[in-house]
């Protein structure tokens, strides 16, 4: 059979037409989707500040090198950066999505007796992606309150981990506390699907907590504490429970309680610009037998953004914010309870109460109280729960008030 070089020819024409028609349809479909799946996966890291509220909170960054004091707030938090506390210590985590406005997606309260890791924090490049914002941590003891927020149009979701189960948070309002041999999950408000080791699933909705153990058939859904406050996380309008008052007012204006979305999450804000005493605030009637309780813990989050008047007054009774509770003791006397925070030093001649706490100013500050060994006598019925600003001039804000009893 002799050669013929111009079939040769031909098939590698055809082969090499063929080999070109693929690629160029390659290109076409491939490129595209190239470049839809870098749009839709590159991730922006995102900001976070550290802060200490209480006693010395250390970290290392990216879980190696030394173990530092936080002494000062710090942006410096690189993903790995372990976080601890002792018993006396207490931080905050704020992380916010990258855009030209600070919002936060997640605000992490550390308590005391912690350890915790910010695995990551990172939001998607471009407007286009459909993935949320997203938060990945590791608590392998202690307690962290966690609040999640949306930004900028996109959902947050952050992704717990503790050695016997993972969940998964939405917009919301949750605590974990883990213990030697167990974990708990207490949705406050939001949703979180929760996963123990052995693979047992379950979707937690409001006023659920989730008790995980080590073993087999180890979950167990149980309720969490009753709220006995209504509205007190302001997404209903503030007639929806509460009822805004004004009292002493020596000269205009008699100031303002409204309800505002502050850094993703809905207020209650105090404002007052003016000169002579005035005090304006919300109240509740709550009306709630509670000797059947063992436990009765007031929790709250609360922020200064500006006072005139030097700590709380010449008297310590003029607070930015101040929570009063009405209650009737076991033995039937009327009694009142009284917790104040201010941001601005005192001066020197001033007054404070034992009841008066200075926090760090335009930062929030999250306080809980067994109200059980603070009050004088034991309580038998919550009256009335008050929450007012008291002074001249005051810019302050709370939300996630929460006078939580169990049984």
């Amino acid at each position: 059979m002799t050669h013929d070089p111009t079939r040769t020819r031909e098939r590698l024409a055809w082969i090499i037409l063929l080999l070109s028609f693929i690629t160029c349809v390659g290109l076409a479909i491939g490129f595209p989707l190239g470049v839809r799946q870098f749009v839709h996966t590159a991730r922006l890291k995102q900001d976070v500040l550290l802060e200490p509220q209480q006693g010395t909170p250390r970290l290392q960054r990216r879980g190696r090198g030394p173990v530092v004091a936080l002494v000062g707030p710090t942006w410096d938090v690189p993903p790995g950066t372990v976080v601890t506390t002792d018993e006396s210590a207490r931080s905050l985590l704020t992380i916010y999505a990258p855009g030209t406005e600070p919002i936060p997606v997640a605000t992490i309260q550390i308590y005391g007796g912690t350890s915790m890791t910010l695995v990551a924090a990172r939001s998607p490049r471009f407007g286009a992606s459909p993935l949320p914002h997203e938060v990945i941590l590791e608590v392998p003891r202690g307690r962290v309150r966690i609040a999640v927020t949306p930004a900028y149009g996109r959902s947050t979701r952050v992704e717990l981990h503790t050695p016997h189960m993972t969940a998964v948070l939405n917009e919301g309002s949750f605590e974990t506390r883990v213990r030697e041999g167990e974990s708990e999950l207490t949705v406050r408000s939001g949703e979180a699907q929760v996963t123990t080791l052995d693979g047992e699933e379950a979707t937690l909705v409001s006023s659920q907590r989730a008790l995980a153990q080590s073993g087999p058939e180890s979950l167990m859904i149980l309720s969490a504490e009753r709220n006995l406050v209504v509205n007190g996380d302001f997404t209903a309008p503030l007639t929806e429970g509460w009822e805004v008052y004004h009292k002493d007012v020596q000269q205009e204006p008699p100031g303002a309680v409204t309800t505002e979305t502050f850094g993703g999450r809905r207020v209650a804000r105090f404002r007052r610009a003016g000169q002579g005493h005035a005090e304006v605030g919300i109240r509740q009637q709550v009306n709630y037998d509670v000797r059947d309780f063992s436990s009765l813990t007031l929790h709250l989050n609360v922020m200064v953004l500006g006072q005139s008047l030097p700590g709380c007054g010449s008297l310590g009774s003029e607070c930015p914010i101040i929570v009063r509770i009405d209650y009737k003791d076991i033995e039937g006397t009327d009694r009142t309870w009284y917790h104040g925070f201010y941001s601005v030093d005192k001066a020197p001649q001033d007054l404070l109460y034992p009841w008066d706490e200075q926090i760090p100013l335009r930062t929030w500050y999250s306080f809980e109280g067994d109200l059980i060994e603070e009050f004088e006598v034991p309580p038998a019925r919550i009256k009335t729960i008050w929450i007012y600003a008291s002074g001249w001039s005051f810019d302050a804000m709370v939300t996630e008030v929460e006078l939580l009893a169990q049984e």
